[in-house]
């Protein structure tokens, strides 16, 4: 019995985001495209673990193959998909997408949403400023 609650409460103290989790950044170049102009989106996906030590976090490039999907929410709030394909680097996810009017856009990883993630180095919701 005590060795069942020991572990129930390492499971506890340990949060499944440290344990492995399947996380990704986001990137967008250039970083303030002009209206109209194409910008390559990249998604970089890693996993997250507890290090050795017991801190937090450490990060390893996944090489996964894995359905990404991809979404840029316009000023307005409507939502364009942006297709994205796996590069010749194994842990590089590569699309471009044409920003159509000035604003705050917000590029996303839907499968992380609605909260998004704010695991440690996540990053799979970022905003683009773009502008005229």
């Amino acid at each position: 019995m005590k060795l069942l609650t020991a572990a129930t409460i390492a499971a506890l103290a340990c949060p499944a985001s440290a344990a492995a989790a399947l996380e990704v950044k986001l990137a967008v170049a250039p970083k303030a495209p002009a209206k109209g102009e194409s910008a390559s989106i990249q998604l970089r996906p890693y996993w997250t673990y507890k290090r050795a030590d017991g801190s937090c976090c450490a990060l390893e490039p996944a090489a996964v193959r894995y359905p990404f999907k991809l979404e840029a929410v316009s000023p307005a709030g409507r939502v364009y998909p942006i297709g994205v394909s796996r590069t010749k680097n194994r842990y590089l996810w590569s699309g471009t997408f044409r920003f159509r009017a000035a604003g705050r856009w917000v590029v996303r990883a839907p499968q992380w949403g609605p909260r998004y993630s704010r695991n440690y180095g996540a990053r799979p919701r970022i905003e683009v400023s773009v502008g005229r």
